[in-house]
């Protein structure tokens, strides 16, 4: 790859992150809201056993995207700290060593893995 195509990638990866950051933060806001509360109502004391059960459920959704946002993060940051020491290594498949396509990296620009190698899990 060429300069440019690692400086689109590096603007790739701080987009993805950017977005990132902001998913989590809305989990995260949404999950200190509360559900009731988000539909407007007073009191975040449920009324019945289907208000309890639909706020656990709410509740894990929220804290599920936040975990997952905090996984995708993770790979995105190490991914950044990649290109940026080490772009041959960026460029390269951690499964076959192979060189990982530019289509790939527009799909999953934190990928560590080459099209084959991702297929194959």
């Amino acid at each position: 790859m060429s300069a440019v195509d690692l400086s689109h990638l590096e603007k790739r990866l701080l987009e993805e992150r950017d977005q990132t950051l902001e998913n989590i933060r809305q989990a995260e806001s949404e999950e200190h809201e509360g559900q009731r509360e988000s539909a407007g109502e007073i009191t975040r004391a449920p009324s019945g056993m289907a208000d309890i059960g639909s706020d656990t459920q709410e509740a894990e959704k929220d804290w599920a995207n936040i975990n997952r946002g905090s996984q995708q993060l993770t790979l995105i940051d190490a991914s950044l700290r990649l290109l940026r020491s080490e772009p041959d290594a960026y460029r390269t498949c951690d499964e076959c060593g192979l060189e990982i396509e530019a289509a790939r990296f527009e799909i999953v620009p934190w990928t560590r893995r080459c099209a084959a190698c991702a297929r194959q899990e």
